[in-house]
């Protein structure tokens, strides 16, 4: 464990917490002590907090604590997260036309909604995309719309994947450097057709009933939209995280997110998120991301019995690895340094039963044919059988090379 790279990130967190006082916010900074701000700037861009962090300081009068180097990368990280996310307001205008005008029932799924909701100024939240929920049997006629419209398919890296339809984008050529704040980097549409992907690493997930009937119209962006339930969205911003920290891509903004969310929806019911929870077959994610948000950000946990019955639903081992190991490893992880392992490790942790540990085994060594087409970049789908052999040995060098300890964390 690099103890630098955690004093940098509980600093992060710690001037983020849903309790944290302005001048808590100064006490902390002007008392932080030796700290690498190189190293703490990059890792707060890895966990796109650079822009909410530079404006909560900046608020704090606590930002003079900065070296000027650091300062002025933060704040041109706001300011450049600020036009670009005035442009995704546009882009998201124009999305929700174009599938109104195909007759395409459509929900607005994270992103804007929650940037009005949970964020004082729009700057503050990073947005890499736009996620609509549609439903199955429309959603190719939403998917051509969009395509007649200027959107093109972005090189064909998630072809295999079921719970949405290949994502769109317009990119004119443009070349990205790495600058995740750079407002001309073009943002991707995904329409959805399910939350997430059936029988995720072998577990048996499944979806969340009655989305459509509970869904609610806001106004989003000064018009009206639909998007889901508070309970549903609750569910789902868990399961969004947590999918994350499993597949070692997590960011601390989606856990923030599930913490101002949880803390500014007071009127949740909780029996439903637990039932929903259940028979989504998801409780141990969403105890999961529930628990961590506490103990990072300081979210209030589910009140009465919820909180002991989703703890009921969740493997012991897993529980005792987030009460041990989770807060840290969320803290300083970093999804430009996916740790090989780690991924089936929590997979086997979350794992409830042996047949889903058989089947998590079976779909380490044997994924869908379309996700090692995409992999391997196979365009004759009847050769797929072909690739078994490579991708079992890949996983076997790789990941046993990672359980032995021969490669970095």
């Amino acid at each position: 464990m690099n103890e630098k790279l955690l004093a940098a990130a509980r600093l992060m967190t710690a001037t983020l917490h849903l309790a944290a006082a302005p001048a808590e916010v100064a006490v902390r900074l002007a008392s932080a002590g030796d700290v690498d701000w190189s190293r703490l700037a990059h890792h707060a861009d890895g966990h796109t907090l650079t822009p909410l962090l530079y404006d909560t300081w900046r608020k704090a009068e606590a930002i003079a604590f900065l070296p000027p180097d650091t300062r002025e990368r933060m704040a041109k990280a706001y300011a450049d997260n600020a036009t670009r996310n005035m442009r995704i307001r546009d882009e998201l205008l124009e999305v929700h036309r174009l599938l109104a005008g195909a007759g395409v029932l459509h929900l607005v799924l994270k992103g804007w909604p929650l940037v009005e909701r949970l964020y004082s100024d729009p700057a503050h939240r990073y947005m890499s995309d736009h996620d609509f929920l549609v439903p199955a049997g429309c959603a190719e006629i939403g998917h051509q719309a969009l395509r007649a419209a200027g959107f093109r398919p972005l090189p064909a890296k998630d072809e295999w994947i079921e719970k949405h339809l290949p994502s769109l984008w317009r990119n004119d050529g443009y070349a990205w450097d790495g600058y995740l704040y750079d407002p001309n980097y073009p943002r991707p549409v995904e329409l959805h057709v399910r939350l997430w992907e059936y029988g995720w690493r072998g577990l048996s997930v499944r979806d969340l009933p009655d989305l459509w009937a509970e869904a609610r119209m806001i106004s989003v962006a000064g018009a009206p939209m639909q998007v889901l339930s508070d309970e549903n969205m609750v569910v789902h911003l868990a399961m969004h995280f947590a999918g994350h920290l499993v597949e070692r891509e997590a960011r601390l903004n989606q856990l923030l997110d599930l913490a101002r969310f949880v803390q500014q929806a007071s009127s949740l019911d909780w029996d439903l998120i637990v039932a929903r929870s259940a028979a989504a077959r998801v409780s141990r994610f969403v105890y999961a991301s529930l628990q961590l948000a506490h103990e990072v950000f300081g979210s209030p946990l589910p009140p009465g019995d919820a909180w002991p019955q989703l703890g009921k639903q969740t493997p012991p081992n897993f529980r005792r690895w987030l009460e041990t190991q989770g807060a840290e490893d969320v803290l300083t992880s970093d999804y430009r340094r996916r740790e090989k392992g780690r991924d089936y490790q929590l997979t086997f942790l979350a794992a409830g039963s042996l047949a889903e540990r058989l089947s998590i085994v079976r779909f380490a060594a044997f994924p869908p044919a379309g996700q090692l087409m995409a992999k391997y970049k196979l365009r004759r789908r009847w050769l797929s059988p072909l690739l078994y052999p490579r991708h079992i040995a890949e996983r076997v060098r790789d990941y046993g090379r990672a359980w032995l300890g021969q490669i970095p964390d």
